[in-house]
């Protein structure tokens, strides 16, 4: 009866506890889940993306303007410029009025190196016809009084000297002379460049075998052309230089054979009587061979250039003259001359160093190239 006594008193104290107890037990279960770790998340891999590689920007560059090509007249003109300025420009100008000044008018033609001849024989057409008339009709009249003296001989060109024709099948053998120092070299290279440019087949025959380095300098033209060339140990005899390309020229239908030469003085006999053996040579291949003999005159040396072309001429019997570097000088007047008296047309001139700075010999343009008309 104690113990039930006890029990029931102590009853409420028990289920207080019991409460307390259940109240802990709650809380602590309660706590453990609120602390429980999440579930382990899949770790994906870092993918990257590569970043475009940007490039600096280029720098604008202005464009590159190119001038215009010049014409054949305007490069001829301005290669004129000199003679015509201080010679045949002057004298329109000098003649004019009421007094025309005919010594300054004499010494200016004599320092362009005129034939005196020629000289004399313009300033009495000057007397005649050109008295009391203005400066652009004194011009004009000058400009008749050259071509006058030169147009007749000038029409003697064969055309195939500049002019390719692939109708005909004969092979061409220019021999081609000159003084050394007279751009013969440089001339036959821009020659051989100018007929393979046309279509025609080329070989050149290096005969200047004395000089290594002319013919050194002419395999590269050659090169640069496209064109074929026979050459010789040096030293060897030019003549042989000589048969052996013409034989090669006839034998494998080539259409021109350009014949080089060593630089003769036109002073020394034996070295004219050696080109004179080698023009011989050539007809043994072909009797009409060679069918042009070409002499380069450099029109610097002015009346010099007229006692080359006599002597040449008297040795070799030219065809056709090749006046070279009219540009830059005053005497580029003097091809007047040089036709007037030996009657040998000039075939090509040339103003500058490039290929197309040697050009076909147009007497009409010269002309008003050189007076200003």
């Amino acid at each position: 009866m104690e113990l039930q006594s006890l029990v029931l008193e102590n009853v409420e104290v028990f289920v207080s506890g019991f409460v307390v107890v259940g109240g802990l037990l709650g809380y602590l279960l309660t706590k453990r889940k609120s602390t429980r770790l999440p579930p382990p998340q899949e770790i994906k891999p870092e993918i990257k993306v590569p970043t475009p590689e940007v490039k600096p920007k280029a720098p604008e560059v202005a464009p590159v303007i190119t001038p215009p090509k010049k014409s054949w007249a305007e490069r001829l003109s301005t290669g004129l410029e000199k003679s015509r300025s201080e010679v045949w420009g002057k004298i329109g100008q000098l003649f004019a009025g009421e007094k025309p000044n005919l010594d300054e008018i004499e010494e200016v033609l004599y320092t362009a190196d005129i034939p005196t001849g020629l000289v004399q024989e313009l300033l009495a057409r000057l007397e005649k016809d050109g008295k009391g008339k203005p400066a652009d009709e004194i011009s004009k009249l000058v400009h008749g009084f050259m071509k006058e003296k030169m147009e007749a001989v000038q029409q003697n060109i064969h055309q195939d000297v500049f002019k390719f024709d692939s109708s005909n099948k004969k092979t061409r053998v220019f021999m081609i002379v000159g003084v050394n120092g007279a751009g013969k070299t440089t001339t036959i290279g821009k020659l051989a460049t100018k007929l393979k440019g046309q279509g025609a087949k080329v070989i050149v025959g290096a005969c200047d075998t004395f000089r290594a380095a002319a013919v050194d300098q002419l395999q590269v033209w050659c090169e640069r052309a496209g064109v074929d060339m026979v050459r010789a140990k040096d030293g060897a005899d030019p003549s042989g230089v000589a048969y052996d390309t013409v034989a090669k020229a006839f034998a494998e239908n080539y259409d021109y054979c350009l014949i080089d030469t060593a630089g003769r003085l036109h002073t020394n006999q034996n070295l004219m009587d050696e080109l004179n053996k080698t023009k011989r040579v050539m007809s043994k291949i072909q009797p009409d061979a060679p069918h042009e003999v070409l002499l380069v005159l450099d029109a610097i040396t002015g009346q010099n250039a007229l006692k080359q072309a006599q002597e040449f001429n008297k040795a070799l019997q030219l065809t056709g003259i090749i006046f070279t570097k009219c540009d830059g000088s005053a005497k580029a007047g003097s091809a007047v001359g040089i036709v007037d008296q030996l009657k040998v047309p000039i075939t090509y001139i040339g103003v500058g160093e490039s290929v197309d700075d040697l050009h076909h010999f147009d007497l009409d343009l010269y002309l008003k190239s050189l007076v200003g008309v």
